[in-house]
Order: structure tokens, then sequence, then C-alpha cells
């Protein structure tokens, strides 16, 4: 069985590989849960000072897959609170992470990336929050990690209209610290962790906690809200309708029932 999270730990960086190349890294409930597992380890290790996170293949994450099971209000209830435990403990790390989006960064595979502390992009990289189509509530971050980088407005388009935008137009909003050719995607990675590793630790970790305590304040609140309002809409024939209808690779008829 291919191992679908690929940990590395070279020198003072750990470097996690989302290894599902043909899904497109699509998140399985098994994969956050190692991937919770790991962050544990890394949040506990001194010798680690830099977190990088990327993507096998030609995306960086594709969300989390529809494939695995059929959520309901209870299941998918347990389900994200989990993916928000999770997501929660990244954003948290001590030590800063750095989320390289070498292709596709959508729906939960942005909301992952929104957790991390710096993301750097492929110029050609295509990210956004299509759950709108699929009449779907986005639950893992998005209305409250989204805004502070690019802005209230800019969020409510994002999740309301569900279109895509490339890395270039990312950086532009401040989705995305940096976007680069993909050919250079690499290299500008390396440069920023190598520069973060050799930064003073605590120094790193203080400064981290001060800016999230004073930009999210409510963090536990707006998770809830989110959470809530997922399992909610997991009643409604909408969200029936958006899913049968990207299963059967059609558009989907909204009735607004």
């Amino acid at each position: 069985m291919t191992d679908d999270l690929l940990v590395k730990k070279e020198a003072s960086i750990a470097t996690l590989t989302l290894n599902r190349p043909d899904d497109l890294n699509a998140l399985t409930t098994s994969m956050i849960r190692r991937f919770a597992e790991e962050m544990d380890a890394i949040r506990d290790d001194p010798d680690i000072r830099v977190v990088v996170l990327t993507g096998a293949g030609k995306a960086f994450c594709a969300g989390v897959d529809m494939h695995e099971t059929s959520y309901n209000p209870l299941n998918a209830r347990i389900f994200l609170k989990a993916f928000n435990r999770m997501l929660k403990t990244l954003e948290m790390l001590p030590q800063p992470s750095v989320a390289v989006m070498n292709g596709a960064a959508v729906a939960g595979g942005l909301e992952l990336a929104l957790a991390c502390t710096f993301r750097i992009a492929a110029t050609e990289a295509k990210m956004g929050l299509p759950e709108i189509h699929l009449g779907l509530v986005a639950a893992a971050g998005t209305t409250y990690r989204l805004p502070r980088l690019v802005g209230f407005a800019k969020a409510m388009e994002m999740s309301l209209l569900g279109e895509l935008m490339s890395g270039e137009a990312a950086a532009g909003c401040g989705l995305v610290t940096r976007a680069v050719p993909r050919e250079d995607l690499s290299a500008q990675a390396d440069a920023m962790a190598q520069l973060l590793a050799k930064n003073p630790p605590i120094a790193m970790s203080l400064i981290k906690d001060a800016l999230h305590t004073t930009a999210t304040p409510h963090f536990d609140n707006a998770n809830l809200i989110e959470i809530l309002s997922a399992s909610v809409n997991h009643y409604t024939k909408d969200k029936k309708e958006g899913l049968a209808a990207f299963f059967e690779k059609r558009k989907p008829k909204f009735k607004g029932s």
C-alpha cells in the first residue's frame, strides 16, 4: 500500500508531502488522522524549526475525498471536528509552516493552506472555494482565516461565486505570500524555509501566538458556527443535488430547498 503522507526530516526542516497524486491528493479520514499525529510529534520536537507542506504530482490538494464515504449530519460533524482540530494544531504549531502550492488547491485543500503560516504558489496553480457549486458549505476555517488574508469583500466573493484564481492573482489579493513560475517553486520554498530555520525559534513561536490571539479572538465560536452550518446544510435537497451532479458529471439544478 502506498504511503499517502510522506514525511522527511532533514536538518531542522520537516517536509510533509500529500501522496495521492492520482486523486489530486484529496484528503481521506486516515490522512487527516495521520497528519494530526505528525503535527503532534513535530510540535514537541525541538530540532524542527520549520514545516513545509506540499503535494505529490500536479496538485497541492483537491480537498476532501468525496468518494470515501456518504456523509450525513452526524458523521459529517465528527469528520469536520477532526479536520478542524488538525488544522488548528497546524496553525498553532510553535514552528512556522510553509504551504508550497505546486498545483490545484481547492475547497478543503485551500483551507489546509490557509492554516499554514505562509503560502507560496506556482503562478499557474489554481485555487478557490468551489463548494457553492456543489451545494456545500465550506466548514474548515474559511470564514475566519480567509477574511484576515484577503479582506471581507474578497472572502465573500470567493465563497459565493466559487471561482478559481491563478497563483498570480492570489498573490495580488494577499491570499498567497508569493507566486513564482512552477520551475522556481522548489527553490523559492527552500530559500524561505532556510531563512526561517535560522531565526530564533522561541521568538518566532511567541510572535505567532500573539498575532493569532489578536487576529482570531473567538476561534472556537467561529468554528462551531461553520460546523453547525455545514451539518444543517446536509438536510437540504440542494446539497443532495449538488453531490449527485458532481458524481454524474453534469451541471446541478438548485431549487432552494
